[in-house]
């Protein structure tokens, strides 16, 4: 079955898939996928900025922000980013994207397009499977060859992060209220 992240980048340059089974009903677990998250990203923006200040590049302020880009209530819900992240600390600002329709138009050559998804899948009575998804595709061939060079030194990192959403998402759908 087709996926409201196929719509956005059904062909990336990168992707991986994460998951996990939540001893939960899929309304406990889809209530903790969207409620705020208690993801704490601080971490991942000290490490970019330990390696922006070594690089000669300036420190970020903030963790990257994820736009909402489509949900189907229950089952899955996509966000999306527009960056340069290999370019840690000296990357040009995309503007905000405000949603689907310019995640969809931005072309501008030089950045990576990336999708973060979360899907519910059946796995069981009062089980369900969360799968995660992460996607990226480039704009242009240079930004694609430094994309999947960042990405080989990242991505075990990129998937630590997934494995601790997940973990978190756990925890908050099986707490007892």
């Amino acid at each position: 079955m087709p996926t409201l992240t196929d719509r956005f980048i059904p062909r990336p340059d990168a992707a991986e898939r994460h998951s996990i089974v939540i001893p939960a009903s899929r309304d406990r677990v889809w209530a903790a996928v969207t409620r705020p998250t208690s993801v704490n990203l601080r971490a991942i923006v000290a490490i970019r900025n330990v390696a922006a200040r070594l690089s000669g590049g300036r420190p970020e302020r903030e963790a990257p922000r994820f736009t909402p880009l489509a949900e189907d209530p229950g089952r899955e819900v996509v966000l999306g980013i527009i960056g340069q992240w290999w370019r840690i600390g000296r990357a040009d600002s995309a503007g905000p994207i405000t949603g689907a329709g310019d995640f969809d138009a931005f072309d501008r050559p030089g950045y990576a397009k990336g999708t973060l998804s979360f899907l519910l899948e059946e796995a069981g009575e009062g089980r369900v499977r969360l799968v995660t998804e992460t996607r990226v595709v480039a704009t242009s061939e240079d930004a694609r060859r430094a994309f999947l060079r960042y990405w080989m030194v990242i991505r075990l990192g990129s998937g630590l992060i997934r494995h601790i959403m997940l973990a978190a998402i756990r925890a908050r759908a099986t707490r007892t209220p």
